[in-house]
C-alpha cells in the first residue's frame, strides 16, 4: 500500500511537487499550532493583565514562547523553497521525498505550540498570583519546546544529508 501511494505521488507531484508539499505541510502546521498556543496563552494573559496591568511584560514573554514553533517551519520551509525550488530545483525524487519528510517532521514535533500555551496559559496565572515565581515558571513554558526542537533538528539534518542545505 505504502508503494503505491509513494509511485501516486512522485508520478503526480515530482520531485519539485514534493519539495512545495514539504514546505507548505511545514509552514502551515507550524503556524496552526502557534497560532492556537497563543490563543490559549492570549485568553489568560489578557485576563490577568485586566486585572493589573504590572502582569503584562511578563504575560507577554510567557504568551509568546508557543510562536517560535512557527519560526521553525518557516526556517525549514524558507530552505525548501530556497534551496529546493529556486536555486535550481530538486535533482531527484530522492531530494523530494527528503523535502516533504523534512516538512512532515517539523510540522508535527511543532504541534508541541498548542501543549505549550496550555502551560504558558497556567504559567501566567500562577506568575499573576504569585510575582516570585514568574522566572521559574519560564522553566514550565519552555519544556515542550524541546519535541519542536528536536523536529526541526532532524528536519535540517535530513535536508543536509539530501544536498539541500
Amino acid at each position: 500500500m505504502l508503494d503505491a501511494l509513494s509511485t501516486m505521488l512522485e508520478s503526480a507531484l515530482g520531485p519539485a511537487g514534493l519539495a512545495a508539499a514539504g514546505a507548505g505541510i511545514a509552514i502551515s502546521l507550524t503556524g496552526l499550532s502557534s497560532a492556537k498556543g497563543l490563543e490559549v496563552a492570549g485568553h489568560t494573559a489578557a485576563g490577568v493583565t485586566a486585572e493589573e496591568e504590572s502582569n503584562f511584560t511578563s504575560a507577554l514573554i510567557l504568551q509568546a514562547l508557543p510562536q517560535t514553533q512557527v519560526v521553525y517551519g518557516f526556517i525549514i520551509a524558507v530552505v525548501i523553497v530556497y534551496n529546493g525550488l529556486i536555486n535550481g530545483g530538486v535533482a531527484d525524487i530522492a531530494q523530494g521525498w527528503a523535502c516533504l519528510i523534512s516538512g512532515v517532521a517539523v510540522g508535527l514535533t511543532g504541534y508541541s505550540a498548542v501543549n505549550q500555551g496550555r502551560v504558558a496559559a497556567s504559567s501566567i496565572g500562577a506568575a499573576a498570583k504569585n510575582q516570585v515565581i514568574r522566572s521559574k515558571v519560564l522553566i514550565y513554558v519552555v519544556m515542550p519546546e524541546i519535541a519542536a526542537l528536536f523536529g526541526f533538528v532532524i528536519a535540517l539534518l535530513m535536508l543536509m544529508s539530501a544536498g539541500l542545505f
